[in-house]
């Protein structure tokens, strides 16, 4: 898979949605702040996480967006609440003992909310193990394409951090067409110009 192929099409994918992507963002990262202040709050950030998982592969998908994805992830409140804490307990756990088992397990269980956004139905520890396999031979990729967000965040300071507005869609949706590139799951959007196996 290619890391450029990836992030060519999330360029292309948020063109004349710049905008959208930030109030997006904004909201998501607004709420969350919000409901992570609250300790019964926290128990619902796996459906903002699914919400945002969801609005990111419309996106990418070329399919309809808005805010209001946000806000899919409630469509299966006991899915996402378990597949956030199982994933919060192992990888808390991981960095406990070590770090790098930490950021295997985050790495491995990366693509859990995805899949619950792309299957409301799906159980949430089932969840957690597709995105275990689904990562085998991917993780080091997804890692290495991490650190280019990473060197772009340090860029952003030097706009006086208003390069965050744009960065947050632009991570946002790059990770929903890394999803899709391993899944199979984008043919239709997915453009096999962008597709590097």
């Amino acid at each position: 898979m290619s890391i450029s192929g990836v992030l060519s099409a999330t360029r292309d994918q948020l063109s004349g949605k710049w905008l959208q992507g930030i109030v997006t963002l904004v909201v998501y990262g607004i709420v969350s702040g919000l409901l992570g202040s609250v300790a019964v709050g926290v128990l619902v950030l796996g459906h903002l996480t699914v919400g945002l998982a969801l609005w990111s592969l419309n996106i990418s998908r070329g399919q309809d967006a808005s805010i209001e994805n946000l806000f899919g992830g409630f469509k299966n409140i006991i899915s996402p609440l378990v597949a956030y804490l199982l994933f919060a307990v192992a990888v808390v756990f991981g960095f406990i003992f070590l770090i790098i088992p930490g950021i295997v397990l985050a790495l491995g269980l990366s693509q859990t909310f995805y899949i619950l956004a792309d299957d409301s139905e799906r159980d949430g520890f089932q969840a957690l193990k597709d995105s275990w396999n689904m990562m085998k031979g991917h993780k080091t990729t997804y890692f290495v394409m991490h650190l280019r967000f990473f060197l772009l965040g340090i860029l952003c300071l030097l706009t006086l951090g208003i390069g965050f507005f744009f960065l947050a869609p632009y991570i946002a949706v790059a990770k929903a067409n890394f999803y899709l590139a391993i899944s199979g799951g984008g043919q239709d959007s997915f453009d096999a110009e962008y597709r590097v196996d």
